[in-house]
């Protein structure tokens, strides 16, 4: 049964017009249909739920509700630049709702449970559901800004220190000031090598643009591996963008000394999250860096640095994924090649972290491990 509530006010966000499609870089989905639907009917039953317990609620407003937030999530990733001034707001102000609703969905699972056996209060758990929702809103807020540093020491044929950034996603809502703080803290490191595993960006970056400056203060060696992020951007419009000491690998191989680094490229049929096959022969053990995880047909003693799936990055999307996703987060082993999944530097979409954090990593290789 549901009360009526107040009218709920609409609002109109004046959007900029949206660069031109490339229609060759975008295939239809034929599920992308289904996503939306689900999502639109996930937005109304949360809604409609906590708004029915609290006595306020309105399936009409719970209908507009869910629609217009899955229209203007959609509008977000149409426009495809989330780090201009036009959507900026749009998207930050979307993907936190949706962060919320995640945050409620872990609550509402609990309670949809206890309610089967228990008479409970509606009201009350109305009221209950907020607060847990609040809470755990702001936990993951103040954890999506912390910046950890995770040593991993792993077998290698040559001494080295590295450091791994991944998913930075410097744009909407992760900005220069941040770049800067993740920049700072790797030159303490004082590492030989940074690979950087995609996604640096989370928007359209103009060539020349202050964004990506603090990429060039970096004091060792960079490779960059493009991610999906780099992909929707354009590849040649993110390499114009980033400092010239950022060396980005598009299915290319440095030599180094007695080993090598190699950079896969991120390409239309992979989707958003798919891997792909390459017809190479390395003769020398490689440091691969490939967006999401895989793993590749290497030398013996060879390394492959992802990350691509940010850990969940929002609870419970880091347990569920782990039941979907074959790599998800941490070491993997397959004969004698080693897979290290990044949980990311950064967030994508709603600033928030909970079971999980930022990460910079690094990779202390040794050529014994005793």
């Amino acid at each position: 049964m549901h009360t009526k509530g107040g009218r709920a006010r609409g609002f109109l966000y004046k959007l900029p017009m949206p660069k031109a499609v490339d229609k060759t870089r975008w295939r239809p989905v034929p599920a992308f249909g289904i996503l939306y639907a689900i999502v639109t009917l996930t937005n109304f039953y949360i809604f409609d739920r906590i708004t029915g317990l609290l006595g306020w609620g309105d399936v009409r407003i719970s209908v507009i509700y869910a629609f217009t937030l899955s229209t203007l999530l959609l509008v977000g990733f149409l426009a495809r630049t989330s780090s201009g001034r036009g959507t900026r707001g749009l998207f930050v102000t979307v993907t936190t709702a949706y962060g919320l609703e995640f945050a409620t969905i872990s609550g509402l699972i609990i309670f949809e449970i206890a309610n089967l056996f228990l008479s409970l209060n509606p009201r009350n758990c109305g009221i209950a559901l907020l607060l847990y929702t609040a809470v755990l809103a702001a936990i993951s807020i103040v954890n999506a800004q912390l910046l950890g540093v995770k040593n991993i020491k792993l077998p290698f044929v040559k001494k080295l220190r590295i450091v791994q950034l991944s998913d930075v996603h410097i744009g909407a809502v992760h900005g220069r000031r941040y770049l800067k703080r993740v920049i700072d803290t790797v030159n303490t490191l004082k590492p030989d090598l940074v690979l950087i595993t995609g996604d640096i960006l989370s928007g359209a970056v103009p060539p020349g643009s202050s964004k990506l400056e603090h990429f060039g203060r970096l004091e060792s060696r960079t490779f960059l591996a493009p991610g999906n992020h780099e992909f929707y951007e354009g590849m040649e419009e993110v390499r114009a963008a980033l400092p010239k000491n950022v060396e980005m690998l598009r299915d290319e191989e440095v030599s180094m000394n007695g080993y090598s680094i190699f950079g896969l490229d991120y390409i239309r049929e992979q989707g958003m999250s798919g891997t792909r096959k390459i017809d190479r022969k390395f003769h020398n053990p490689v440091i691969a860096l490939a967006h999401v995880p895989q793993f590749l047909d290497l030398p013996d003693g060879s390394i492959i640095l992802s990350g691509h799936y940010h850990a969940g990055q929002i609870f419970p999307i880091n347990f569920i994924g782990r039941l979907f996703v074959k790599y998800f987060k941490g070491i993997y082993r397959n004969g004698g090649i080693t897979l290290y999944v990044s949980p990311g530097t950064a967030t994508w979409g709603p600033a928030m972290r909970f079971g999980s954090r930022n990460e910079i990593t690094v990779l202390d290789l040794v050529p014994e491990m005793r």
